[in-house]
């Protein structure tokens, strides 16, 4: 049976093929752009690269959840056909990110006057770094610009433009990437870098709300105070506020502090493998990032059967993809370092890759719930759960990574995860009315380790001997995505259903892609 286009499955597998080229062409940037500044800038010098960035991370905590409630506020009222205030809500949500931007400005001022006037107050360490000052100056510019159009990301998101908000991203990604890179073949320096990055984004603010005026005519850029609608942001907002603070301590503290337990060249030894296996969750992202959107849809409409439909079906199909991925990154970890950078980040961190693939997966499962339960509105478990496991992840840090260097910050970060599996278990059994799911997860458990287990074992004595070179290296990697696809599938682990709308959708893609090319 052909699959319809103005079904709630097409529409989603229509967003997921714009995600997937959002998806795939950073990682060709990544490919072939990052060895090259890694080996330019140094280590040490790319280690400072990341603690910038992740200085710019932290600062992302003072949208105090505004964004997310921004942006579910819109797909609801959008679901309602509510325009008037559809239009109130973009000028309010400017008034809150101008604030928003200025106070996450003056915060890297304050740490930059800090810095420059009373590094004694600052660990002994930090004065041979203390050169780098002006980077921070720079990151507290770059997140004002990245900040001021979040209201416009947000309609983009809350309208499902998501062929929009890729195509903005692949743009974003090419003049960074391609800046980033003729600066340091020119031998330029970091500060230069940060200009560039700061140059990017604002050509990338301009383009965002180009866009966004232009998919909702009456979103000027324009500022309002509505006490109301600031109300209703912020009382949805206080408890995202919460969930994003435990969420940025959870993704940024490791990174944070792992310099000045370890210095920036072991920054640089964790924050690789993490990066290659942040592909994961990524993945997974591109086939849930539609989920918020549309589950405030269908919770504004009261259509609870589809909702179930949603939740059930994106997790098969976000569990067998992330799974595969996993265990393809595990089995050719030390080769990817090895192939793609040198022996000496093979050596360094093809264990931290292991580790941080497993809790990758984990993530790659807690982001998509995440959405779902936002969409819902369940704000007070999702954020109760986020402080537990940020609280847990800084309690292992402290504990193990004085003890075990970056190996021992990998696992704090991997135990600290593990419950996700509760959050399952309390949503499908509070939010959802969902039946025999014992009997469902250990299906899919076994599934899972079955699948894994024969595909690590092809890839491990069968594919690796052949991978000499990245270029084999691309391929076995495919090879064992697909494999895993194949196994799932030939023994009965995927559904029928799954399978056909997938068929259905390619078909229906390729069908497009033909009709274009003629």
């Amino acid at each position: 049976m052909p699959m319809e286009q103005s079904s709630l499955t097409f529409q989603t597998f229509k967003n997921i093929s714009y995600n997937i080229i959002g998806y795939i062409w950073p990682m060709i940037f990544t490919l072939f752009v990052t060895p090259v500044i890694i080996y330019s800038l140094g280590v040490k010098g790319y280690g400072i690269y990341l603690f910038v960035y992740t200085i710019i991370g932290l600062l992302s905590i003072l949208d105090f959840g505004v964004g997310i409630s921004i942006t579910r506020n819109l797909a609801y009222y959008h679901g309602k056909g509510d325009s008037e205030a559809v239009t109130r809500l973009v000028y309010n949500g400017n008034s809150l990110f101008l604030i928003v931007s200025v106070v996450g400005t003056l915060c890297a001022m304050v740490m930059f006057l800090v810095g420059h006037f009373a590094p004694n107050i600052l660990p002994a360490s930090f004065a041979e770094y203390s050169q780098y000052l002006s980077l921070i100056f720079l990151a507290g510019l770059i997140f004002f610009v990245n900040t001021i159009d979040t209201t416009y990301t947000a309609i983009l998101y809350s309208m499902q433009r998501f062929d929009i908000s890729n195509g903005i991203s692949i743009v974003s990604i090419t003049l960074s990437s391609l800046g980033t890179l003729a600066v340091v073949l020119m031998k330029g320096s970091l500060q230069e870098i940060f200009i560039v990055q700061l140059v990017t984004s604002i050509i990338i603010t301009c383009v965002t709300i180009y866009y966004g005026m232009k998919i909702l005519p009456q979103a000027k850029f324009r500022f309002a105070w509505d006490n109301a609608i600031m109300k209703d942001c912020l009382s949805f907002s206080a408890a995202i506020s919460i969930n994003n603070l435990a969420n940025n301590a959870l993704t940024y503290l490791d990174r944070l502090i792992i310099p000045f337990f370890a210095g920036p060249s072991s920054l640089t030894y964790y924050s690789i493998p993490g990066n290659v296996t942040t592909r994961i969750p990524s993945f997974s992202n591109i086939l849930s990032a539609t989920m918020f959107p549309t589950t405030s849809q269908l919770e504004g409409g009261g259509d609870k059967a589809r909702l179930e439909i949603l939740y059930v079906r994106s997790f098969r199909l976000i569990t067998m993809i992330s799974a595969a991925v996993t265990v393809t990154a595990i089995a050719f970890g030390y080769k990817v370092l090895l192939y793609w950078l040198n022996a000496d980040f093979a050596t360094h961190s093809a264990k931290i890759l292991t580790i941080l693939a497993l809790t990758n997966f984990i993530l790659a499962l807690f982001g998509p719930l995440s959405n779902f339960l936002f969409g819902l509105g369940k704000l007070k478990f999702i954020a109760t759960m986020s402080s537990v496991m940020a609280v847990f992840n800084a309690i292992l840090l402290i504990i193990l990574l004085p003890k075990f260097g970056i190996e021992g910050a990998a696992w704090a970060y991997l135990i600290s995860m593990l419950p996700v599996a509760y959050m399952f278990y309390y949503t499908e059994k509070h939010y959802l009315t969902l039946t025999n799911r014992k009997h469902y997860y250990t299906k899919k458990i076994l599934a899972t380790i079955i699948s894994s287990a024969l595909v690590w074992a092809v890839d491990i004595y069968v594919i690796s001997p052949f991978v000499k070179s990245l270029t084999t290296l691309l391929v076995a990697g495919i090879l064992s995505v697909l494999l895993y696809v194949f196994i799932y599938r030939i023994f009965g682990f995927l559904e029928d259903e799954d399978w056909r709308d997938i068929k259905n959708f390619i078909t229906l893609g390729l069908k497009k892609l033909i009709r274009r090319n003629k």
